[in-house]
Protein backbone atom coordinates (compact mmCIF):
# COMPACT_ATOMS: atom_id res chain seq x y z
CA UNK A 1 0.00 0.00 0.00
CA UNK A 2 1.61 3.02 -0.82
CA UNK A 3 -0.65 6.02 1.42
CA UNK A 4 0.88 9.94 1.74
CA UNK A 5 0.34 9.52 5.84
CA UNK A 6 3.50 11.00 6.58
CA UNK A 7 6.58 12.86 4.93
CA UNK A 8 9.64 11.34 5.89
CA UNK A 9 13.15 12.38 4.32
CA UNK A 10 15.80 9.50 3.23
CA UNK A 11 19.33 10.12 2.97
CA UNK A 12 19.73 6.81 0.32
CA UNK A 13 18.23 4.28 -1.58
CA UNK A 14 17.59 0.54 -1.09
CA UNK A 15 20.21 -1.82 -2.91
CA UNK A 16 16.84 -4.01 -4.15
CA UNK A 17 15.56 -0.41 -5.21
CA UNK A 18 18.50 0.32 -7.27
CA UNK A 19 18.18 -3.85 -8.89
CA UNK A 20 14.22 -3.25 -9.28
CA UNK A 21 14.93 0.05 -11.21
CA UNK A 22 17.42 -1.85 -13.24
CA UNK A 23 15.54 -4.87 -13.87
CA UNK A 24 12.68 -3.36 -15.22
CA UNK A 25 13.83 -0.91 -17.95
CA UNK A 26 14.29 -3.37 -20.41
CA UNK A 27 12.14 -4.07 -23.85
CA UNK A 28 9.23 -6.27 -23.45
CA UNK A 29 9.12 -5.46 -19.59
CA UNK A 30 5.62 -4.51 -18.04
CA UNK A 31 5.01 -3.25 -14.35
CA UNK A 32 1.38 -2.70 -12.73
CA UNK A 33 0.55 -1.54 -9.76
CA UNK A 34 -3.33 -3.17 -8.73
CA UNK A 35 -6.23 -2.04 -6.50
CA UNK A 36 -7.47 -4.60 -3.57
CA UNK A 37 -9.36 -6.02 -6.31
CA UNK A 38 -6.70 -7.04 -8.84
CA UNK A 39 -7.28 -4.24 -11.05
CA UNK A 40 -5.29 -1.83 -12.77
CA UNK A 41 -4.46 1.62 -11.10
CA UNK A 42 -1.60 2.36 -13.14
CA UNK A 43 1.28 0.71 -15.52
CA UNK A 44 4.31 0.93 -17.92
CA UNK A 45 5.32 -1.32 -20.86
CA UNK A 46 9.16 -0.42 -21.51
CA UNK A 47 10.12 -0.51 -25.50
CA UNK A 48 13.58 -0.11 -24.75
CA UNK A 49 15.16 1.52 -21.48
CA UNK A 50 14.45 4.76 -22.19
CA UNK A 51 11.04 4.74 -24.15
CA UNK A 52 7.60 3.37 -22.54
CA UNK A 53 4.08 3.31 -23.18
CA UNK A 54 1.85 4.29 -19.70
CA UNK A 55 -1.55 3.81 -19.23
CA UNK A 56 -3.43 5.44 -16.25
CA UNK A 57 -7.30 3.92 -14.86
CA UNK A 58 -9.37 6.61 -14.47
CA UNK A 59 -12.31 7.20 -11.85
CA UNK A 60 -14.54 5.95 -14.15
CA UNK A 61 -14.68 4.82 -18.04
CA UNK A 62 -12.10 3.40 -19.74
CA UNK A 63 -8.36 3.71 -18.74
CA UNK A 64 -6.28 6.68 -21.03
CA UNK A 65 -4.86 5.84 -24.25
CA UNK A 66 -1.30 4.85 -24.36
CA UNK A 67 1.01 7.43 -24.21
CA UNK A 68 4.66 7.10 -25.37
CA UNK A 69 7.02 9.10 -22.98
CA UNK A 70 10.95 8.91 -21.63
CA UNK A 71 10.35 9.27 -18.10
CA UNK A 72 7.22 9.92 -16.22
CA UNK A 73 8.05 13.06 -14.35
CA UNK A 74 9.27 16.09 -16.11
CA UNK A 75 9.61 13.91 -19.48
CA UNK A 76 11.44 15.49 -22.58
CA UNK A 77 8.78 13.88 -25.34
CA UNK A 78 5.52 12.58 -24.96
CA UNK A 79 3.59 11.34 -27.94
CA UNK A 80 -0.10 9.49 -27.95
CA UNK A 81 -1.29 7.82 -31.02
CA UNK A 82 -4.91 8.48 -31.22
CA UNK A 83 -4.97 12.14 -30.17
CA UNK A 84 -2.24 13.03 -32.14
CA UNK A 85 0.23 13.90 -29.72
CA UNK A 86 3.85 14.21 -30.80
CA UNK A 87 5.58 16.92 -28.71
CA UNK A 88 8.92 18.22 -26.72
CA UNK A 89 9.51 19.49 -23.43
CA UNK A 90 12.33 21.10 -22.03
CA UNK A 91 12.57 22.65 -18.37
CA UNK A 92 14.28 25.99 -16.54
CA UNK A 93 15.90 25.60 -14.32
CA UNK A 94 15.83 21.29 -14.34
CA UNK A 95 13.37 20.74 -11.66
CA UNK A 96 14.80 18.90 -8.52
CA UNK A 97 13.12 16.40 -6.19
CA UNK A 98 16.42 17.21 -3.31
CA UNK A 99 14.57 20.93 -2.78
CA UNK A 100 12.14 19.64 -0.15
CA UNK A 101 10.39 22.18 1.30
CA UNK A 102 10.43 24.18 -1.27
CA UNK A 103 8.44 25.72 -3.98
CA UNK A 104 10.42 26.01 -7.45
CA UNK A 105 9.18 28.24 -10.20
CA UNK A 106 9.50 26.01 -13.37
CA UNK A 107 9.18 27.32 -16.64
CA UNK A 108 7.57 24.32 -19.25
CA UNK A 109 8.56 24.95 -22.79
CA UNK A 110 6.81 22.79 -25.42
CA UNK A 111 7.55 22.21 -29.02
CA UNK A 112 5.61 20.56 -31.54
CA UNK A 113 7.18 17.95 -33.30
CA UNK A 114 7.38 16.56 -37.07
CA UNK A 115 5.70 17.70 -39.96
CA UNK A 116 2.93 19.63 -37.63
CA UNK A 117 5.43 21.51 -35.92
CA UNK A 118 5.13 24.22 -38.98
CA UNK A 119 1.65 25.00 -38.03
CA UNK A 120 2.27 25.58 -34.27
CA UNK A 121 4.87 27.82 -32.63
CA UNK A 122 6.25 27.20 -28.92
CA UNK A 123 4.15 26.94 -25.90
CA UNK A 124 5.38 27.92 -22.50
CA UNK A 125 4.00 27.46 -18.99
CA UNK A 126 5.32 27.91 -15.50
CA UNK A 127 4.67 25.15 -13.12
CA UNK A 128 4.77 25.60 -9.33
CA UNK A 129 6.69 22.66 -8.36
CA UNK A 130 6.86 21.83 -4.51
CA UNK A 131 9.19 18.71 -3.05
CA UNK A 132 7.48 17.68 -0.05
CA UNK A 133 9.09 14.77 0.79
CA UNK A 134 10.73 11.29 -0.11
CA UNK A 135 9.00 8.06 1.46
CA UNK A 136 10.89 4.50 1.34
CA UNK A 137 8.48 1.44 1.43
CA UNK A 138 7.83 -1.74 0.47
CA UNK A 139 5.26 -3.15 -1.56
CA UNK A 140 5.23 -7.42 -1.89
CA UNK A 141 8.79 -7.28 -1.38
CA UNK A 142 10.38 -4.81 -3.96
CA UNK A 143 11.46 -2.05 -1.61
CA UNK A 144 10.71 1.64 -3.23
CA UNK A 145 11.69 5.22 -3.15
CA UNK A 146 8.53 7.30 -3.44
CA UNK A 147 8.88 11.09 -3.68
CA UNK A 148 5.58 13.01 -2.42
CA UNK A 149 5.11 16.45 -3.86
CA UNK A 150 2.29 19.35 -5.35
CA UNK A 151 2.35 20.79 -8.97
CA UNK A 152 0.13 23.91 -9.55
CA UNK A 153 -0.32 25.93 -12.60
CA UNK A 154 0.70 29.44 -12.73
CA UNK A 155 -2.34 30.72 -14.79
CA UNK A 156 -5.99 31.20 -14.50
CA UNK A 157 -6.61 27.56 -16.44
CA UNK A 158 -8.47 25.07 -14.57
CA UNK A 159 -6.07 22.37 -13.03
CA UNK A 160 -6.16 19.30 -15.13
CA UNK A 161 -5.80 15.75 -13.63
CA UNK A 162 -1.81 15.58 -13.61
CA UNK A 163 -1.98 18.53 -11.26
CA UNK A 164 -2.49 18.33 -7.46
CA UNK A 165 -0.78 16.74 -4.76
CA UNK A 166 0.92 13.35 -6.47
CA UNK A 167 3.63 10.52 -5.77
CA UNK A 168 6.23 9.72 -8.22
CA UNK A 169 7.67 6.05 -7.62
CA UNK A 170 11.26 6.22 -8.69
CA UNK A 171 12.09 2.71 -8.57
CA UNK A 172 9.04 1.53 -11.33
CA UNK A 173 8.87 5.47 -12.79
CA UNK A 174 5.11 5.51 -11.91
CA UNK A 175 3.59 9.08 -11.37
CA UNK A 176 0.39 9.04 -9.24
CA UNK A 177 -2.34 11.34 -8.21
CA UNK A 178 -2.01 10.76 -4.23
CA UNK A 179 -5.98 9.29 -4.07
CA UNK A 180 -4.43 6.91 -6.94
CA UNK A 181 -1.70 5.91 -5.33
CA UNK A 182 -3.84 5.04 -2.15
CA UNK A 183 -5.58 2.32 -3.61
CA UNK A 184 -2.46 0.89 -4.80
CA UNK A 185 -2.67 -2.75 -3.27
CA UNK A 186 -0.49 -4.78 -5.19
CA UNK A 187 2.17 -4.64 -7.76
CA UNK A 188 2.06 -7.07 -10.65
CA UNK A 189 5.14 -7.40 -13.47
CA UNK A 190 6.00 -9.40 -16.74
CA UNK A 191 6.82 -9.54 -20.12
CA UNK A 192 3.99 -8.70 -22.65
CA UNK A 193 4.66 -9.77 -26.05
CA UNK A 194 4.06 -6.50 -27.38
CA UNK A 195 3.20 -2.76 -26.41
CA UNK A 196 -0.17 -3.72 -27.96
CA UNK A 197 -0.52 -6.78 -26.00
CA UNK A 198 0.26 -5.22 -22.83
CA UNK A 199 -2.80 -2.38 -23.43
CA UNK A 200 -5.42 -4.89 -24.29
CA UNK A 201 -3.96 -7.11 -21.08
CA UNK A 202 -4.48 -3.62 -18.96
CA UNK A 203 -8.10 -3.45 -20.63
CA UNK A 204 -8.90 -7.34 -19.50
CA UNK A 205 -7.66 -6.81 -15.98
CA UNK A 206 -9.53 -4.07 -15.74
CA UNK A 207 -13.01 -5.72 -16.87
CA UNK A 208 -14.48 -2.15 -18.24
CA UNK A 209 -17.41 -4.12 -19.89
CA UNK A 210 -18.10 -7.73 -19.73
CA UNK A 211 -18.56 -7.97 -23.63
CA UNK A 212 -15.55 -5.93 -24.22
CA UNK A 213 -13.30 -7.49 -21.97
CA UNK A 214 -14.66 -11.58 -23.26
CA UNK A 215 -14.03 -10.16 -26.86
CA UNK A 216 -10.35 -8.84 -25.79
CA UNK A 217 -10.05 -12.19 -24.26
CA UNK A 218 -11.44 -14.83 -27.12
CA UNK A 219 -8.82 -12.62 -30.02
CA UNK A 220 -6.24 -13.23 -27.54
CA UNK A 221 -6.71 -17.13 -27.57
CA UNK A 222 -6.90 -16.88 -31.35
CA UNK A 223 -3.84 -18.54 -33.64
CA UNK A 224 -2.77 -15.36 -35.55
CA UNK A 225 -2.73 -13.59 -31.98
CA UNK A 226 0.79 -14.18 -31.48
CA UNK A 227 2.07 -13.84 -34.43
CA UNK A 228 0.12 -10.47 -34.78
CA UNK A 229 1.68 -9.01 -31.73
CA UNK A 230 5.39 -10.58 -32.60
CA UNK A 231 4.88 -8.19 -36.12
CA UNK A 232 4.10 -5.19 -33.98
CA UNK A 233 7.13 -5.69 -31.52
CA UNK A 234 9.84 -6.18 -34.72
CA UNK A 235 7.98 -3.22 -36.50
CA UNK A 236 6.46 -0.38 -34.96
CA UNK A 237 7.65 -1.08 -31.63
CA UNK A 238 11.04 -1.46 -32.62
CA UNK A 239 10.37 1.41 -34.88
CA UNK A 240 9.73 4.18 -32.25
CA UNK A 241 12.43 2.85 -29.85
CA UNK A 242 15.29 3.43 -32.56
CA UNK A 243 13.98 6.38 -33.79
CA UNK A 244 11.87 8.13 -31.52
CA UNK A 245 14.31 9.75 -29.21
CA UNK A 246 17.06 10.28 -31.73
CA UNK A 247 15.01 11.90 -34.62
CA UNK A 248 12.03 13.35 -32.97
CA UNK A 249 9.55 11.92 -35.54
CA UNK A 250 6.62 9.32 -35.06
CA UNK A 251 5.44 6.95 -37.01
CA UNK A 252 2.36 7.73 -37.82
CA UNK A 253 3.80 10.77 -39.08
CA UNK A 254 5.83 9.41 -41.78
CA UNK A 255 4.65 8.95 -45.82
CA UNK A 256 4.39 6.03 -46.36
CA UNK A 257 3.71 5.05 -42.95
CA UNK A 258 6.72 3.30 -41.31
CA UNK A 259 4.87 0.60 -39.39
CA UNK A 260 1.91 -0.40 -40.75
CA UNK A 261 1.29 -3.36 -38.24
CA UNK A 262 0.18 -1.19 -35.57
CA UNK A 263 -3.67 -1.06 -36.06
CA UNK A 264 -3.42 -4.62 -36.26
CA UNK A 265 -3.20 -4.70 -32.36
CA UNK A 266 -5.37 -2.01 -32.15
CA UNK A 267 -7.65 -3.32 -29.14
CA UNK A 268 -10.56 -0.74 -30.00
CA UNK A 269 -10.07 -2.03 -33.87
CA UNK A 270 -9.71 -5.46 -32.66
CA UNK A 271 -13.24 -5.37 -30.48
CA UNK A 272 -14.86 -2.42 -32.05
CA UNK A 273 -18.11 -1.41 -29.52
CA UNK A 274 -21.17 -4.33 -29.83
CA UNK A 275 -18.38 -6.99 -30.41
CA UNK A 276 -18.59 -10.19 -28.34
Amino acid sequence: MIRALAFLAVACMPLAAQAADVAIRKAGHYVLLLDADGKPVAGSYWLSPTLKIRVHSRETGLPTEPEFVDKDVFPTRIAAMLALVNRHYSYAPEPSFAAIGKTQNITQKSMQVGPLAKMFGPDELIVRFSPMGTLASNLEGVDLINHFYVTERNDLQPPGPEWGKRVYIETLDIDLADRQAARVEHIASGEALSSGDFYIDYLIRGNYTPDFTHCLEAKRRAPDYAEKARNQREGSDKYMADTFLADGSAFWEEQPSGAPDEQAMNAFQICPPGAK
